[in-house]
């Protein structure tokens, strides 16, 4: 919440004309809307998801956590085709199923022992 005010002072100081006449003129249903997503933003992504990042990651390592996460540009495409009705073309469709194949691979891996002196375990 204080850095959704933080901007919102910041950007009227600005002299932004657009803005201040925006918050000026909002009704109070609006300026409660554009209040909830500011306090969404701030508590629900800038806190609750690096919290659970963090957990994640510690519970599941970090060579398979990087897959996970580097998997964020097929969850996007899916969740705009479901979404939005945008397509998904042929070489993207190849694209998502190399990488799913890779983190399918990732994931039953078996974890190396750490206790392992040799060059092959």
């Amino acid at each position: 919440a204080t850095q959704a005010a933080f901007s919102a002072v910041l950007l009227l100081a600005l002299g932004s004309a657009d803005a201040a006449e925006f918050f000026s003129e909002a009704s109070l249903d609006t300026l409660t809307k554009v209040g909830f997503v500011a306090l969404w933003c701030g508590l629900a992504v800038n806190a609750v998801a690096p919290f659970l990042q963090v957990g994640g990651q510690q519970a599941i390592g970090a060579t398979r956590a990087q897959t996970l996460y580097a998997s964020q540009p097929l969850w996007a495409a899916a969740m705009s085709w479901v979404f939005l009705g945008e397509g998904i073309g042929p070489w993207g469709a190849v694209g998502g199923v190399a990488f799913m194949s890779a983190v399918f691979l990732a994931a039953t891996a078996e974890a190396p022992d750490p206790n392992c002196e040799e060059e092959v375990c």
